[in-house]
């Protein structure tokens, strides 16, 4: 085999075990996606026999009240700013913003929440848009079984006349191996959360994505901030945030 060929598979090769293993860092933080499992949960094996009869007989009691007439009911303030979530979707972080999501707009119902991919960033992007079309164009000659070089005036390679010789071959390695260039100038690990245009949670800076109580007071912290108490966004009541 040409030594130049070689020394391209040596190339591809590792470029591909560096993607899964940045893929594989990029998802360590997946797992403080789990948490928002256990909001889910309330297996009843967690608690005592003496206390599932309590909460039985709690549940009891709660049915034979008389109505109180009025109904408390949550209210948001007019100018409830919006939330924002900027995160990579190549790292599958779409599922993580559709649960946080959820959680929002039950403790906050009719927020405003919408998220977006985080760009990588101008070089990025301009880097991973010409590899994909050096990619679409070596593949197209690969396949036609026509070498560009000689249009340029310059003479065929061996390791590109090996990939005219075995066209399959070289096609689905030049597609692998551009993919995971792509992949990896793509993917930032990103998941920035926004109320407005100012940034709440980082988890470019601290490293992780927040549990929902740490979103819940990051974002009662920014309107108490903003609000002034009961200034432009209400007093922490109107939220239905309890004080104590």
């Amino acid at each position: 085999m040409d030594r130049r060929f070689t020394v391209f598979l040596v190339i591809a090769l590792v470029t591909s075990i560096y993607e899964v293993l940045s893929n594989g860092n990029l998802n360590d933080g997946d797992d403080s996606f789990k948490q928002f499992d256990e909001l889910e949960e309330n297996p009843a094996h967690k608690y005592s026999k003496e206390a599932q009869k309590g909460f039985e007989m709690e549940d009891e009691e709660v049915t034979i009240r008389e109505p109180s007439g009025t109904k408390e009911s949550f209210k948001l303030p007019i100018n409830m700013p919006p939330v924002k979530f900027s995160f990579c979707v190549s790292c599958g972080y779409r599922q993580a913003y559709e649960q946080f999501s959820q959680i929002l707009r039950e403790k906050y119902p009719g927020i405003d929440i919408h998220g977006e991919n985080y760009p990588p960033g101008i070089l990025r992007t301009v880097g991973a848009q010409v590899i994909g079309m050096v990619k679409i164009a070596l593949i197209v000659c690969v396949v036609s079984g026509r070498s560009p070089f000689p249009t340029l005036g310059l003479e065929t390679p061996t390791f590109f006349q090996w990939m005219l010789s075995n066209r399959l071959s070289a096609a689905l390695m030049l597609f692998l191996f551009s993919n995971a260039i792509e992949g990896m100038l793509q993917s930032t690990g990103a998941f920035e959360i926004y109320i407005e245009s100012e940034r709440i949670w980082s988890k470019l800076e601290s490293g992780r994505v927040p549990s929902p109580p740490e979103l819940f007071q990051a974002i009662d912290s920014h309107l108490a901030i903003r609000g002034g108490g009961a200034g432009r966004f209400g007093s922490p009541s109107s939220f239905g945030i309890d004080g104590s």
